[in-house]
């Protein structure tokens, strides 16, 4: 569904943040389940998965099309702030709270 009153750019970054909002409750909830079912597998599972995105940004392979240091840097932490993030919603004591909303 293409609005006319959008520009490209802006309707692409609305089309991202959409996607990025389905996405994220989608695994909210199965993350959600997890917890009721195997919380500490969870627990286990998000902070491997920490460790392996933070070291991920150092390999030019990974992400390939970024290769701004600086934008690899800040890729690097915000991927580091959001897992933890999530581990505090999900009140595992690796969690650092975040103040941002939508």
């Amino acid at each position: 569904m293409e609005s006319p009153a959008l520009s490209p750019d802006r309707l692409e970054i609305l089309h991202l943040r959409a996607r990025v909002v389905a996405l994220e409750r989608a695994t909210l909830a199965a993350l959600e389940l997890v917890l009721r079912i195997r919380p500490e597998e969870l627990n286990t599972g998000l902070e491997k998965m920490r460790h392996l995105l933070e070291g991920n940004y150092k390999h030019l392979d990974f992400a390939a099309d970024i290769s701004n240091p600086i934008e690899r840097t800040f890729l690097a932490q915000e991927v580091e702030r959001l897992m933890r993030a999530l581990q505090s919603e999900m009140g595992f004591p690796q969690g650092i709270q975040s103040d941002e909303e939508g």
